[in-house]
């Protein structure tokens, strides 16, 4: 085998959502440098959805965390020649360590990277996500091209599916996406019910989208803003099918916001102590709101010690604005 040509390849990014669309972007790319290898995926169940009828991937392996070593048997038997490990965790590493893959390559980390026979180092805040997983296969073979955009490939059927939901005459629906399982990401619940009345006030459909374990949370924005409405319960494809729909979403730094840019909706990130450097897509349709003159933005503590500042002075009102102007030039770019 010419090391430069891997036969086949296996991509590994287990969890979450978000990191799994961010690796889409990489797919085409590498598809184009490597046209004729097999090129597979492994991830969490849960998460497998996401990369559903993506014509630039072969087969998705799903991780069995009950019996892993019917997984790493998986893999021996698949002999692959090259890992690109993109989550470097210890259940990854060893999953390419049993798999005997000639190249196995990852991030530099403590005590498990010793396994990897090929590492960099994983990127700061001051690089995207995706361009870290570029630069990983960069690493292999610097002639890969440059990155495309996160996408999701929905089925008529998820489309159509949404469209019942929503109705067919609901135009311009704004689509709120309150949540955080970390509750130091998340605009105050009273800010989204605000933004939700201005919209509503001008006759402009709201919906509110929420996962599992955050249904009360979502309701009580519902009643404060009332005429909002809560999506149905959907799964990761259904809820990517609804946000398609909306005209603009506005959203905390959460895995439901990836959803929406993977489908092309205009986006306003709500960002705090994340750094959107790391993960908002950027561009013209996507853009990030921060609270002004803070100096520890993008702190990434799940506790903050002061109050909450980087999201309780974000203003309902400017929030609005920005998301005004954001549909606003998607209409004139689209014509």
């Amino acid at each position: 085998m010419d090391i430069d040509k891997p036969k086949r390849i296996l991509l590994i990014q287990l969890k979450r959502a978000g990191d799994v669309i961010v690796t889409t972007p990489l797919f085409r790319s590498l598809r184009l440098l490597l046209p004729e290898s097999q090129i597979d995926f492994l991830v969490d169940p849960p998460f497998a959805p996401l990369l559903e009828n993506n014509p630039f991937v072969n087969t998705v392996h799903l991780f069995d965390r009950r019996a892993p070593w019917k997984t790493w048997m998986l893999l021996r038997t698949a002999s692959y020649d090259w890992i690109l490990d993109f989550q470097s965790s210890p259940r990854s590493i060893l999953a390419g360590l049993f798999s005997r893959a000639r190249i196995r390559a990852g991030y530099r980390v403590p005590f498990w990277g010793k396994f990897l026979n090929h590492t960099i180092k994983r990127p700061g805040n001051d690089v995207s996500v995706t361009e870290g997983k570029i630069n990983l296969v960069r690493s292999l073979r610097p002639d890969l091209g440059s990155s495309g955009e996160r996408k999701i490939y929905l089925s008529a059927e998820e489309r159509d599916w949404a469209k019942r939901q929503l109705g067919a005459g609901e135009k311009g629906a704004v689509g709120l996406i309150p949540t955080h399982r970390r509750p130091s990401r998340r605009w105050p619940a009273a800010a989204y019910a605000e933004l939700a009345r201005r919209y509503l006030s001008q006759g402009r459909p709201v919906w509110l989208f929420w996962g599992p374990g955050e249904e009360d949370y979502v309701k009580e924005i519902e009643q404060q803003a009332q005429g909002s409405r809560m999506i149905p319960s959907a799964s990761l494809r259904q809820m990517a099918a609804l946000l398609e729909r909306c005209e603009v979403v506005v959203t905390n730094d959460n895995g439901p916001m990836h959803l929406a840019t993977a489908v092309g909706t205009p986006t306003v990130t709500l960002y705090g102590p994340t750094d959107p450097t790391s993960w908002n897509p950027g561009g013209a349709g996507h853009l990030v709101l921060q609270a002004p003159g803070l100096s520890c933005l993008g702190c990434n503590l799940n506790d903050c010690p002061f109050g909450h500042e980087c999201m309780t002075w974000i203003k309902p009102e400017n929030v609005y604005e920005v998301a005004q102007n954001l549909v606003a030039t998607s209409a004139v770019s689209s014509r």
